[in-house]
């Protein structure tokens, strides 16, 4: 199956204000971003969903498409699913706008992961190899998973609480969750009628809900390096990379 991929965005943000239209290296993020994400060949479709008009006319200009959607939506999710009813894809992916970095075959990939495990509703994606930094910083989200690949608990802090130092492994078992999620259509429009959940408002993080209702998540582990932008250091860090990316290509 081929996925229709969604980017919300919106022009709000706390740490970063107006982020998607920040520029990284002359262009704005969320082209960036969509540019990256239509690198994926599962990705039939690509589109922006956004209730700002600033983004809206953004994405148009650079030859992105768009969709306008309703301004009371309370996250990313409600736009993915506001979308999906709209359009008819059996499966959706929701790459997160701030994540101009993240490998086109780990979207890949996890569309073909979810595809393969028919009772699964939704998948995501994380990295190995996590630092002492990443474990620390509340902006990275960590993930543990089970032995078959299914994710155990998302959480902001250092997780798991390692008792004795003794104990914990060559691999430390916490990953770097990625800004990805690919749902089964008829799964993503349940799951953004289903109530919040504590543990989804203590940790702002959206994909508890699933959890926390008995859903199980997919979890494709890459080594593929990415990161979100979510300050103004974390933006001047990837023009740092592009800079460098097309120096070294220069030739």
């Amino acid at each position: 199956m081929k996925a229709l991929g969604i980017i919300p965005a919106r022009y709000a943000s706390t740490r970063l204000p107006g982020k998607p239209l920040q520029l990284l290296h002359g262009k704005p993020l969320i082209q960036r971003v969509y540019e990256n994400a239509r690198r994926a060949k599962r990705i039939e479709r690509l589109l922006v969903a956004t209730d700002d008009q600033r983004i809206y006319e953004t994405v148009e200009k650079f030859g992105g498409e768009a969709f306008l959607t309703p301004s009371n939506l309370n996250s990313g999710t409600d736009r993915c699913a506001w979308v999906a009813r709209q359009l008819d894809y059996p499966l959706i992916a929701n790459i997160q706008g701030d994540e101009p970095f993240l490998a086109p075959q780990v979207i890949d990939d996890a569309i073909a992961d979810l595809e393969s495990h028919p009772t699964a509703g939704m998948a995501t994606a994380a990295r190995r190899g996590i630092t002492q930094e990443e474990l620390q910083n509340p902006n990275v989200v960590k993930v543990l998973i089970d032995r078959q690949g299914n994710a155990l608990y998302f959480s902001r802090q250092n997780i798991p609480y390692i008792r004795d130092s003794g104990d914990l492994p060559a691999k430390h078992p916490a990953l770097v969750h990625y800004g990805l999620y690919v749902y089964r259509r008829d799964f993503l429009l349940k799951l953004t009628t289903l109530p919040l959940t504590d543990l989804e408002r203590l940790e702002k993080l959206e994909q508890l809900r699933a959890l926390e209702h008995g859903f199980s998540i997919r979890v494709v582990v890459t080594d593929q390096p990415s990161f979100g932008i979510d300050t103004w250091e974390d933006l001047q860090k990837a023009v740092r990379l592009i800079e460098e990316y097309e120096t070294s290509h220069r030739d």
